[in-house]
């Protein structure tokens, strides 16, 4: 049929040549043909159209969860603006110090005025401590508590470690520090011994009792020495931050004294935390060591939500209701830059700091909320991703793992020792290591400016790398740890020992002048996150219960699996 129209057609052309219909006829037969095109070219768009309605309805669009559970992509996969790059870039600046720690250094000797313990100390009076939480939350107490014995001329007998708590760490004073060292030590401070005598030869039972938050000098010398006077033997219980921030600088000093020199773990701990950090270091020159706080229990007290749609809010709600008065508004408390970094956050945030795939970074945390697909991101722009599992056999750590503290302090010291010190939270221990590393040499410390860097997470798909990540550095100028950058007397003390750094006499501090209003404006906002957030919230209040979300049906473990933190 097809061929007979064809040379009828030739045939019409044939005839009509010459004719004045010719051209006529001609536009007929063209349009005729082009009809038959637009047909065909009609009949495939339908086919298309009915396609892709197809795909949407047996393949929806990816919903809430996927915002913080990405089951197919990665961070590296971004759109072509915002393509994160494997390489940290060419800064001006040395990624693994600071230009002007060699001016500063810790200084706590005590002045000529500071009594010493054999002229201040009354022999009938006894002070005991029952500290409260986990490793760093203990080690406050304990500091804290050799400094209320001086002040109330008492005889201190080695600090009872919290065993009730959520940890439920068996480990007594003398097995995690070296009570020998801590006892001489601070011999002309304070007197310490490690048991208090009987009394009539019978077993002496002190008077228990529990000071204030930030109690001050003279709310001890208000509220216990008078039944110091009478009983001669008082325990003080769930003691941790319960001395003022702000005390006279010999005092202060007597803190520094405490716990960077006189605190000091046993041979155990030190040489396996000694053989961590040299198999890391085998393994790269510098590294990172970060202290990961993204716990289900972190996140659900924290009131935070990270995207994960109803069954995040069914999880960590359930969670939740183990504190009934507690009352969060999810978007207000990351506006204050009150939640802890996701791990791609902290990814994100380290690559935009100048840090490249190739550096290497031991992770300490607990069991890591959404597990191995939560830390996914992390490790994509981060593969040299090392714990103390992955570095050490199991054999080693057999004779720490079973006890919550040992590990902490194993985590602490390589934390420690690390190059550069990262958190995603401003917890104890993120507190306790910020104030070490100042006082020995100003290591850098990265402290995120959650109050911004929430912004730029935020809109970054809008922008490019380049703008992005200049920023994040302009946003973290104030909070890398550096000297001078945190205003004396503002920020916890065990987080910013002001009264033990003294700077090298007769040599001025340098300055980065482009960058001085940039780190007033963030200096601010430090200080506003530090009164803002309670150090105080992994206190009894938040542990004694905690064990209520044991059963919650996680979506799968992390490679961490002990709870190495605060």
């Amino acid at each position: 049929m097809t061929m007979r129209k064809k040379k009828r057609e030739r045939s019409d052309i044939i005839h009509l040549h010459g004719s004045e219909d010719f051209y006529i006829k001609l536009k007929l037969i063209l349009r005729r043909k082009c009809h038959r095109v637009f047909s065909f070219i009609s009949a495939v768009s339908g086919c298309l159209l009915l396609l892709l309605f197809s795909v949407s309805v047996f393949f929806p669009p990816p919903t809430a969860t996927n915002l913080f559970f990405p089951r197919h992509s990665s961070v590296v996969e971004e759109r072509a603006a915002f393509r994160v790059p494997a390489s940290g870039g060419n800064l001006s600046r040395d990624l693994w110090s600071s230009s002007r720690s060699k001016f500063y250094y810790g200084c706590s000797n005590a002045s000529n005025k500071f009594q010493t313990a054999d002229v201040k100390t009354r022999p009938d009076r006894y002070l005991l401590i029952a500290t409260s939480g986990g490793l760093n939350q203990q080690r406050t107490g304990i500091i804290d508590a050799v400094v209320a014995a001086y002040i109330l001329n008492a005889t201190l007998v080695i600090p009872r470690l919290d065993k009730q708590s959520y940890w439920k760490d068996t480990s007594c004073f003398a097995e995690i520090f070296d009570v020998d060292w801590f006892i001489s030590s601070l011999s002309r401070d304070v007197k310490i011994i490690k048991e208090i005598p009987t009394k009539d030869g019978k077993a002496w039972i002190p008077r228990t009792m529990r000071v204030p938050r930030k109690c001050d000098p003279e709310c001890y010398k208000t509220r216990v020495l008078p039944v110091l006077h009478k009983k001669q033997a008082v325990e003080l219980t769930k003691f941790d931050y319960r001395l003022s921030n702000g005390l006279d600088p010999d005092l202060q000093k007597l803190r520094c004294r405490v716990n960077y020199h006189a605190l000091k773990f046993t041979d155990p701990i030190l040489e396996m935390g000694k053989l961590l950090v040299e198999r890391i270091r085998m393994k790269a020159k510098h590294f990172i060591a970060l202290h990961l706080r993204f716990e289900p229990d972190m996140l659900a007290f924290s009131g935070c939500y990270y995207g994960g749609g109803d069954e995040e809010r069914a999880e960590l709600g359930m969670i939740r209701k183990r504190w009934k008065t507690l009352h969060v508004d999810p978007e207000k408390v990351r506006r204050k830059g009150k939640c802890p970094l996701t791990p791609e956050e902290v990814s994100l945030m380290l690559r935009a700091l100048g840090f490249g795939s190739n550096v290497h970074v031991y992770v300490a945390s607990g069991e890591i909320y959404g597990g191995e697909e939560s830390l996914a991101p992390f490790k994509a722009l981060f593969p040299n991703f090392h714990s103390k599992q992955t570095i050490a056999t199991n054999e080693e750590l057999a004779q720490f793992s079973s006890f919550s503290g040992r590990m902490a302090a194993l985590d602490y010291i390589v934390c420690d020792e690390s190059d550069v010190f990262v958190t995603n939270n401003n917890g104890n221990m993120a507190r306790m290591l910020s104030g070490r590393r100042r006082y020995f040499g100003h290591k850098p410390t990265i402290r995120p400016n959650a109050k911004k860097l929430h912004k730029l997470f935020m809109d970054r798909n809008n922008t490019t790398w380049e703008e992005f990540s200049s920023k994040v550095r302009t946003s973290q100028i104030g909070f890398t740890g550096a000297p001078k950058e945190a205003q004396p007397g503002k920020d916890e003390f065990h987080e910013n020992p002001d009264s033990c750094l003294c700077q090298t006499e007769g040599v001025e501090t340098i300055q980065n002048l482009t960058s001085v209003e940039h780190e007033k404006k963030n200096r601010m906002d430090a200080l506003q996150m530090s009164y803002e957030y309670d150090p105080d919230w992994i206190d009894d209040d938040y542990l004694d219960s905690i064990g209520v979300y044991k059963g919650l049906p996680y979506r799968e473990s992390s490679v961490v699996e002990e709870f190495s933190i605060d």
